[in-house]
């Protein structure tokens, strides 16, 4: 049966990634007509797409700061064996505090049943051509499909294209990358391995902590799927093998170290192991151009594995990103600009509709060396605390009837080295959903919208706009336990032995 979609939503959101996904499940929660319009034939965007590793915490520390629609989702992933929950690293350097493993065609089937029970329309297999405007007022869209184009209208657009496609079409003015240099951060070629000794790995790991820049063990803090049972951990390295596989020609790749971690299902481990540097993915020729890349550092790490690391002898490319994972292009100018310094001193603001938690993670644009705090290279930066991330960053200057969401919020690119991650990305498209149905729903504009009906619906669902203290201490007090529980069975561990004294005092 063929669906039949409407002339006029209340709501358009374009993109079908983990932001817009969110943003239109919380739109159409807020009783709001709600479309989606997704180029792929399948929702999840870089996160399906571009085949990326874990999700990113949903936590500071041990607490859990994106709650709400995003922690409903991870609940039905687990129910239908798609995932590990929230898993804590127990080193969180480089990584982040906790890692949540999923299973990519899981997260596509879970987000498309939401949304179609939620309400919610999804129109796959379109790109966005045109924003139409009345004065500076959004009215609708024009979608481009095999068949010609289609008219769509709305009271709200919401932009979820992660590079601001529609907030540029739409007269936007933004900033690329980094605003004094003028680059961004590179991007990354994904890709897994299956038929891998894990353990094998892992002894290697083990034996070898020198050659590590850092690993951490992972814990679980709550039950899931026998299917997806194993020991996980993260480790960046391999720095020896490196260095011989390199001086023998045997590996290209923009990097002078290798991350693993593992997939999803045993026997499986994980890649953000390449780095594609120099090219513009809101540009469709660079973006071409950086595929190329891609393919050609996945097809040599892969080699270098299978020739050079225990435990991958006999494996195997097992599936790769259909495109580049881009980390960076544009950040559209909002009511409000987040700063780095916002975000590293953990600020706090009276329109606060979500909140950030992650170390500000900077890849180096230039080269293949990894964090060097203060350089304009790369950088990881612990934060004093969570901050807010402002309405006003999800409101584009100077047009109505749109609002941003994901990664082309109104940030810095060192703000944006923090809430760029998947975990953040959920709950900023949680908050849009919310502002942009309501506004919606009110026939009024997101820069006249009062913030506390938004924050008061966002609690509703369950978001964590305010810190609550004792559910805080709660959460810290069951993730040490859980440590202590699941570490006390092991013979072995790849966490220093500082941190892991910690835990057992």
């Amino acid at each position: 049966m063929v669906k039949q979609f409407q002339k006029e939503y209340d709501v358009i959101i374009v993109g079908g990634g983990p932001a817009g996904i969110m943003a239109a499940l919380a739109s159409a929660r807020t009783g709001a007509g709600t479309l989606v319009i997704e180029r792929n034939g399948f929702l999840g965007g870089a996160a399906t797409n571009s085949v990326l590793g874990p999700i990113s915490p949903f936590h500071f520390g041990d607490e859990q700061v994106i709650n709400g629609i995003p922690q409903e989702f991870m609940d039905e992933l687990i129910k239908v064996h798609g995932s590990t929950g929230h898993l804590k690293a127990l080193d969180p350097y480089g990584s982040g505090a906790y890692l949540g493993f999923y299973d990519r065609e899981k997260y596509k089937y879970v987000a498309e049943e939401m949304l179609l029970n939620a309400g919610v329309q999804i129109y796959y297999h379109a790109f966005i051509s045109q924003v139409k405007k009345d004065g500076n007022c959004v009215r609708g869209v024009t979608a481009v499909t095999k068949s010609g184009t289609r008219e769509f209208a709305c009271k709200i657009l919401v932009d979820a294209s992660g590079d601001g496609d529609a907030a540029v079409m739409a007269g936007a003015e933004y900033v690329y990358g980094n605003e004094n240099t003028g680059k961004a951060q590179p991007g990354s070629a994904m890709f897994e391995m299956v038929d891998v000794d894990t353990d094998k790995v892992y002894d290697y790991i083990y034996e070898n902590p020198e050659d590590f820049e850092w690993k951490s063990d992972l814990v679980p803090i709550r039950e899931y799927s026998d299917r997806l049972k194993q020991h996980y951990f993260v480790a960046q390295g391999f720095k020896k093998l490196v260095k011989k596989a390199m001086e023998a020609g045997d590996l290209h790749f923009g990097r002078d170290s290798v991350i693993v971690l593992n997939g999803i299902h045993p026997g499986s481990i994980h890649f953000n192991a390449t780095r594609v540097s120099g090219y513009d993915a809101s540009n469709p020729e660079e973006k071409a151009l950086s595929e190329i890349e891609g393919r050609r550092q996945i097809e040599s790490v892969s080699e270098f594995m299978i020739k050079y690391v225990p435990g991958f002898e006999k494996s195997y490319v097992s599936v790769t990103s259909n495109e580049v994972g881009v980390r960076e292009t544009r950040h559209i100018k909002g009511l409000y600009t987040l700063t780095g310094e916002d975000a590293e001193e953990g600020r706090k603001f009276w329109d606060v509709v979500s909140r950030g938690y992650f170390p500000m993670d900077i890849h180096n644009p230039d080269g293949a060396s990894g964090y060097t705090k203060g350089s304009q290279g790369g950088c990881w930066v612990e934060l004093k605390d969570t901050y807010d991330i402002p309405m006003r960053c999800l409101i584009p200057m100077g047009i109505d009837g749109m609002v941003l969401s994901g990664r082309c919020i109104s940030g810095t690119s060192e703000a944006h080295g923090s809430y760029r991650t998947q975990g953040g990305i959920m709950g900023i498209g949680q908050a849009s959903g919310v502002l942009a149905g309501l506004c919606a729903i009110q026939e009024i504009q997101p820069k006249d919208m009062d913030v506390e009906a938004v924050q008061k619906k966002l609690i509703e669902f369950g978001a964590s706009v305010f810190r609550n203290e004792e559910k805080k201490a709660r959460e810290e007090a069951h993730a040490k336990e859980c440590v202590r529980t699941y570490m006390i069975k092991r013979d072995k561990y790849i966490t220093k032995d500082e941190i892991m004294k910690q835990f057992f005092k």
